[in-house]
């Protein structure tokens, strides 16, 4: 991690992908609401809009690779390879995603399959994990070794609280600020915080990748064609 210029604050970025993506999902379509464009995010650019004048001195992106649908999978594959290649700060964490076993809501069969073998009934109910505990983890480690003077945590997840609450009391010097994702919100996140807002529509649209990303042996990563309109 590069050193602050002397006159600026450093700052650290701390996303929570599904997060994030869910807000941005439920924000997306109909009239006057954002296209899907958005999901080829700039984590980047974001991130800069984001902490305005300071130092940027890393993001830090929280996900894990989804299971069950091919094209989603694609999906999701372009895009964390483009901003491994795209945005030269950041960093990618990567935790766990697993489908918990349900009940078939035709048939009332048992499984963990996405297609019930007994009747053919769809039933997805994904569930992410270690996500909370790498941000969380990632927090307190960077403030214990003073790579920041303010934390910015995008993301409306109230498990959070317990981090800040140690961040603040132990460093009481540095900052946490947290942006909430779209139509997400946590009055007590808000309320632990130095400080909170919102991530706006404008941000969103202003901060996408180009529609090609070229990697240093020639190979393009392009925007999936889902998002594209």
């Amino acid at each position: 991690m590069e050193a602050a210029p002397k006159t600026k604050e450093r700052a650290i970025v701390y996303i929570d992908g599904f997060n994030l993506y869910f807000g941005m999902r439920s924000a997306t379509g109909g009239a006057k609401k954002l296209t899907k464009r958005i999901y080829w995010l700039d984590i980047q650019k974001l991130a800069e809009r984001i902490i305005r004048n300071r130092h940027l001195v890393a993001v830090k992106y929280f996900t894990a690779r989804i299971k069950g649908d091919t094209r989603k999978q694609d999906r999701q594959n372009a895009f964390l390879d483009a901003i491994r290649w795209h945005c030269d700060k950041v960093q990618i964490f990567e935790g766990r995603y697993l489908l918990r076993e349900v009940i078939c809501r035709k048939c009332h069969r048992v499984s963990t399959d996405i297609v019930c073998a007994r009747c053919g009934a769809v039933t997805v109910l994904p569930e992410e994990k270690k996500s909370d505990v790498n941000i969380a983890t990632q927090m307190l480690k960077d403030a214990y070794e003073n790579l920041f003077d303010v934390a910015y945590l995008v993301s409306a997840d109230s498990d959070m609280i317990p981090p800040i609450e140690v961040i603040r009391s132990m460093s009481p010097s540095k900052g946490v600020i947290v942006f909430f994702p779209p139509k997400r919100f946590s009055v007590e996140l808000k309320n632990t915080a130095n400080n909170q807002f919102f991530i706006t529509p404008t941000m969103l649209r202003q901060s996408c990748m180009p529609d090609e990303i070229q990697k240093p042996n020639g190979v393009k990563i392009s925007i999936p064609d889902e998002w594209k309109t």
